[in-house]
């Protein structure tokens, strides 16, 4: 009877332990280790998690799962099953992980095209062939730590409590404050951004090829005159970066901002961070030819006298803390202006209220109506002397008036072709012009009228038949042209 009794003791024990102490052990090592998971915290700062679940911390690092929801593709030959994780995938660039942990570089079409990128939709190279290891979760995820390997695949280096920058990837663990609801049982670290947006050293800012080295923002930002300002004076760290700006530059550049509100650029809708934060840093694409990242800048001033910001420091080449021309105004004006007219505008910019680019094209505009209304002159005196239209008039006044006319439109047309090769035409790189979008419709055309004012002189002056249908053919010709030639002038003005 003792014996079943003890039995029944050790039974009820280990009952016990299994019910009861197993959920208080797991509990103990949580709050050891205390991480809980931002879906805790949103049960007091759903605000705050709602707007991090759509930002770049919350999608830097995740299961294949989640980001083929969101329609990323998957490397050519590789099915959900074959990767372990997705890096990126909300601005820029996809990077995979395969089973093993180790980055994609290959897939079965041979080395590389394992990179996705986002804004141009195509695959590129990445390490291509490369047997690369993980070793990115110290600002991937949360609760990192250099020791062991993720889920125990060997190509991750280090293991970590959750996937992405999560609420205690800024904050520390948060259990204690999530029992307590104390503000000092969380910590808010001003300098938190550091770890992640700064490169050491932070007092160089090191370029990678003409573009500023990605993450350099810290960096950046000490070399600037904003160095003793926070990220989160302008930023709400809980937010996309888009999203996230509290504060634009007139909230402490009052001055500058009213004197800038009076410029031509101004009026055309280019705001402060267009040319103080250009795109002079690189993720994924970018133009090292017109100088044109995909990464916004935080260094601001800009010298317009200076050359390419470049130097040597250890071996290193950085940027020496400044922005040229190269940057601010290159990958907006790169087909008619080149550095040299940068250079001279630059350091008027805020002020102009006019560029001489902008006045000669309104003199064009007026002299292109000018020669538009004399070819309607010129064609309608022809007409009225076949005879066509108000034929009671003197022939020999409208004779007067249509070579008036028609010799206007001519030197008009000499005058302005002059002008637009002069100071609109690339001639250091002809082949620019191709670039021009639907306004390559107006040098086409302008080309084109050399053929018809010499198709309409050869039949006057040769043929004599100005009067017959080929030379009314030209002069209708010269009115569509002259018509096509303001037209495009005025529309692309206007969309300036």
């Amino acid at each position: 009877m003792r014996t079943m009794l003890k039995g029944y003791r050790s039974a009820a024990a280990f009952i016990f332990l299994f019910v009861v102490a197993s959920p208080l052990c797991s509990k103990a090592e949580t709050l050891v280790a205390g991480y809980i998971g931002a879906e805790k915290c949103a049960a007091c700062h759903k605000g705050e998690y709602d707007g991090w679940q759509k930002s770049g911390h919350a999608l830097i690092l995740r299961k294949p799962t989640d980001s083929t929801a969101n329609g990323i593709p998957l490397p050519s030959g590789f099915s959900q099953n074959d990767i372990s994780y997705v890096i990126g995938g909300h601005r820029w660039k996809v990077l995979f992980l395969d089973k093993k942990g180790y980055l994609i570089t290959s897939t079965p079409a041979g080395k590389g095209k394992n990179q996705y990128n986002l804004n141009s939709k195509k695959w590129v190279d990445y390490l291509p062939g490369q047997k690369t290891p993980y070793d990115c979760g110290g600002c991937h995820t949360t609760g990192y730590s250099p020791h062991g390997h993720q889920n125990g695949l060997e190509g991750i280096v280090g293991t970590w409590q959750f996937e992405g920058v999560q609420c205690e990837g800024c904050h520390g663990p948060g259990a204690a404050h999530a029992a307590s609801t104390k503000k000092s049982d969380i910590k808010i670290i001003k300098t938190v951004c550091v770890g992640c947006h700064g490169i050491k050293s932070l007092d160089l800012i090191q370029l990678k090829g003409v573009f500023l080295e990605p993450y350099t923002e810290e960096n950046q930002l000490l070399k600037s005159r904003m160095k003793n300002l926070l990220c989160t004076v302008c930023h709400n760290p809980h937010l996309d970066a888009e999203k996230s700006i509290k504060q634009n530059c007139e909230s402490c550049h009052r001055k500058a901002s009213e004197r800038y509100r009076e410029s031509y650029m101004f009026q055309k809708g280019i705001i402060c961070t267009d040319c103080h934060m250009p795109p002079a840093g690189i993720v994924a694409t970018g133009d090292p030819k017109i100088f044109r990242g995909d990464l916004k800048s935080h260094i601001f001033a800009i010298d317009p006298r200076k050359d390419f910001p470049s130097m040597t420091v250890h071996g290193e080449t950085v940027n020496p803390g400044y922005l040229s021309v190269d940057y601010a105004c290159t990958p907006c004006h790169n087909i008619f202006e080149n550095r040299q007219w940068a250079v001279s505008f630059g350091a008027v910019s805020h002020r102009i209220k006019i560029t001489t680019n902008i006045k000669i094209m309104r003199l064009q505009m007026s002299l292109a109506l000018l020669g538009f209304l004399s070819s309607l002159v010129a064609l309608s005196s022809a007409f009225s002397l076949k005879q066509w239209i108000l034929p009671s008039l003197n022939k020999k006044r409208i004779l007067s008036i249509h070579k008036h006319a028609a010799w206007i439109t001519f030197a008009l047309y000499v005058f302005i072709s002059i002008i637009c090769i002069y100071f609109h035409f690339p001639l250091s790189a002809p082949e620019k012009v191709l670039e021009m979008g639907w306004f390559l419709i107006h040098p086409i055309n302008g080309a084109l009228g050399l053929i018809i004012y010499s198709g309409k002189i050869v039949a006057v002056r040769k043929f004599k038949k100005g009067w017959a249908t080929p030379g009314l053919t030209w002069g209708i010709g010269l009115s569509v042209f002259w018509l096509v030639q303001y037209a495009t002038a005025i529309f692309s003005f206007l969309g300036r």
